[in-house]
């Protein structure tokens, strides 16, 4: 079998080559031979390249040989680019979790968990340092920067907040007053719905907002400038990241975390208000016993585990952004690992949280 390649080996000249050459290339075996004559090529570009580099792949699978008279040097010089003894390769070869066992997967996935989680321990200590060093010099924080986190994470939040919060309130009395009406006492749904948003579902719901909307952004946002290597400029400039960029996110997310759990708490009583109401029961009747259901304890309680959540989200969210690839894929895969480890976390502090309040009798 014969292959003339053209004086100009460029994609507009060898596009024909690839449709007729190759399913006829496909058909031999062990003891064909190729003739590759390229003795006219003057020019030759990525398409070309790709040409010759594909018939000396099959060449290498397919045990057929490949005489080549190359009187320029050029199929020389595109296949000295290329690691030709690696031709004959399986291409599943070259994804080992393609080929390992469920217990090297295991193990491998055991490993990335405990890296990300002293990548995540390391971050730590860092913020801990900065944030001391900012409590000896108040100067070095950028107060600009975490009035427009705060704005962004808070302000501009407070729309999905209040809904989700209306929408929680009014299903968790709807489905406690069904349960309660059989006993003809639907006036203490508002004693649940009270003591249920204040002490956990206020501070829940309104951190899994912020995972979702603001951890996301964080990651997203400094794994932005990591891949522009806008970090890299910060550093060269002796610019800390974690106090130039981590601190004014945290510190906003902390901050803005008890205020909307607040307009969460209100919007659920609202919502609730709507479901009790319209049972019946008068509307005085149900602000009277949600003032008597909630306690200073209770408040302090669910603003404490919101500050804490929102913590969590702040660190996370610029943690995993400071530890993005250099792709824009790494980005995205940054955004979403700083949601499930937020949520992660979220779930597991409350669990503590609870076990915690439940000993001590709080």
């Amino acid at each position: 079998m014969l292959i003339s390649l053209p004086e100009a080996c460029t994609a507009d000249r060898v596009a024909a080559l690839w449709r007729t050459t190759l399913p006829a290339v496909a058909r031999l075996g062990g003891g064909d031979t190729l003739t590759l004559d390229a003795e006219a090529v003057a020019a030759c570009d990525g398409a070309g390249e790709a040409l010759i580099v594909e018939l000396y792949r099959r060449s290498a699978r397919q045990g057929f040989a490949i005489a080549c008279r190359d009187g320029r040097g050029v199929v020389a010089r595109t296949l000295g680019l290329f690691a030709v003894e690696r031709f004959a390769e399986d291409p599943a070869a070259a994804n080992p979790a393609r080929n390992t066992s469920t217990a090297v997967q295991l193990g491998q996935a055991a490993v990335h968990i405990w890296q990300d989680a002293c990548g995540q321990m390391a971050f730590l200590g860092e913020a801990t340092v900065a944030a001391f060093t900012l409590l000896l010099r108040p100067g070095r924080l950028r107060l600009r920067d975490t009035l427009l986190h705060f704005e962004r994470a808070g302000i501009d939040a407070l729309p999905i907040t209040l809904l989700i919060g209306f929408l929680l309130g009014l299903i968790l009395a709807f489905m406690s007053a069904t349960s309660m009406r059989q006993f003809g006492v639907e006036v203490y749904v508002a004693d649940l719905i009270a003591i249920g948003l204040f002490r956990e579902l206020g501070a829940l719901i309104t951190a899994i907002i912020l995972a979702g909307r603001s951890g996301s952004a964080f990651a997203a946002e400094i794994g932005t400038m990591k891949v522009n290597e806008e970090v890299d400029a910060l550093e060269t400039f002796g610019l800390p990241p974690v106090v130039f960029l981590a601190l004014p996110r945290v510190i906003a997310a902390t901050l803005v975390m008890p205020l909307l759990t607040v307009f969460a708490i209100v919007a659920g009583l609202l919502g609730g208000a709507l479901v009790v109401t319209s049972l019946g029961v008068p509307a005085t009747t149900y602000w009277q016993h949600v003032v008597k259901a909630t306690t200073l304890g209770n408040i302090l309680l669910g603003l404490f585990k919101a500050a804490v959540f929102g913590l969590l989200v702040g660190l996370v969210g610029c943690s995993h952004g400071l530890q993005t690839g250099r792709t824009a894929d790494a980005v995205g895969r940054a955004a979403t690992a700083a949601v499930v480890g937020s949520l992660i976390l979220i779930t597991v502090f409350d669990g503590l949280f609870a076990v915690l309040f439940y000993v001590l009798g709080i």
